[in-house]
């Protein structure tokens, strides 16, 4: 294991700061094209983070997929031999990050960064609102990448996106590596306590799918069921994010609450090998506690590595955090470029090291 736990958690920002719309500078030194689909409050999360020299703005574009269409941005080198493919959350979609994707496009990876149906520039109808949903649109675009052009991929996923990159790693044969700040399994009853607001409203889960039948495209704040005040230490960060209309503050159907925590992944931890895993969790996470990340994260069977970044927040923008999530994601893709397998043991020593 690397990075040591949070000496404390600092306690979450007052609900309020989700109402209240903050200004940020932008001061980023990413460019911008004129044509650039997403509007200006989209760039502002990049003020939080040191972007590489001359990093290039990405490639917006469309994916058209059997069950709808996605936004995505595409990012680094078009030849490159490995491709991340970035996952969000349920408060985040693709172009919030461009500050991570830039400085792995730096590194010589291609980056590919969706908005999941109903978040960012990705409209769907109420059906599609849906973590399962969510899944098949990846595994798609996996597969009609891959199609046009083989090579591996890595998975990134942020947030409940950790365990969303999971069921996809599950399914896909491309995925050759899966790293993830958070491995929260939604089924687990602690996890529920923990990404619920109410004890209420935790009561209500069971009957979550067929009261979605029922509300159909009634769509309500996801703040509402959730603490999306806890998504950063960062109190301006935290108000970015709330007041988002792409992300934190999204209105979704009740059916994507439902299929958060009934969706199964094919394969159980304990008898998943596809692909290595990196946990880097934020250490100081009040909204996910590494701790409900590690019951999924012990029960995996693959090669494994866990790293704890310092002083982080749920979303992770502080140091030594940020360069320790650096330190430990590029030598990972590295690994996973050259494509050697890795024997279990070899690469749960290097976590210790």
């Amino acid at each position: 294991m690397v990075g040591r736990p949070c000496a404390g958690v600092k306690p979450g920002v007052r609900d309020s700061q989700c109402r209240v719309t903050e200004q940020v500078a932008y001061t980023a030194s990413m460019p911008a094209p004129q044509t650039d689909p997403y509007p200006a409050l989209s760039a502002r999360y990049s003020a939080f983070f040191a972007l590489p020299a001359q990093a290039a703005a990405p490639q917006s574009e469309v994916f058209d997929w059997t069950d709808g269409r996605l936004r995505l941005d595409r990012h680094g080198p078009a030849e490159a031999g490995l491709t991340v493919l970035l996952v969000h959350g349920a408060g985040g979609y693709g172009r919030m990050f461009a500050p991570l994707a830039a400085e792995l496009a730096a590194a010589g990876y291609e980056v590919l960064a969706p908005d999941l149906p109903g978040y960012g520039l990705s409209p769907a109808p109420w059906q599609q609102v849906d973590y399962g949903v969510w899944k098949q649109a990846l595994l798609a675009l996996i597969d009609a990448e891959h199609q046009r052009r083989p090579r591996p991929f890595v998975l990134f996923g942020a947030s409940i996106g950790g365990y969303l990159a999971y069921l996809v790693a599950a399914e896909s044969p491309w995925v050759r590596g899966l790293a993830a700040t958070t491995l929260a399994d939604p089924r687990d009853p602690a996890v529920q306590a923990a990404l619920v607001r109410q004890r209420w409203m935790r009561a209500l889960l069971p009957g979550l799918r067929p009261l979605s039948r029922l509300t159909r495209g009634l769509r309500v704040p996801v703040r509402w069921f959730t603490h999306m005040q806890r998504m950063s230490r960062n109190p301006a960060l935290t108000a970015l994010v709330c007041a988002d209309p792409l992300g934190g503050g999204n209105r979704v159907p009740v059916g994507l609450l439902a299929s958060l925590f009934d969706t199964s992944p094919a394969v159980e931890p304990e008898q998943f090998q596809r692909c290595p895993v990196l946990m880097a969790h934020p250490a100081c996470d009040d909204w996910t506690p590494v701790a409900i990340s590690d019951r999924f994260y012990q029960r995996l069977a693959a090669p494994k590595q866990r790293v704890l970044l310092e002083e982080c927040g749920h979303f992770p923008v502080e140091q030594p955090g940020l360069d320790q999530l650096r330190d430990a994601l590029l030598p990972f893709l590295a690994r996973t470029d050259g494509i050697a397998p890795l024997q279990t043991t070899d690469f749960n020593d290097l976590a210790r090291k």
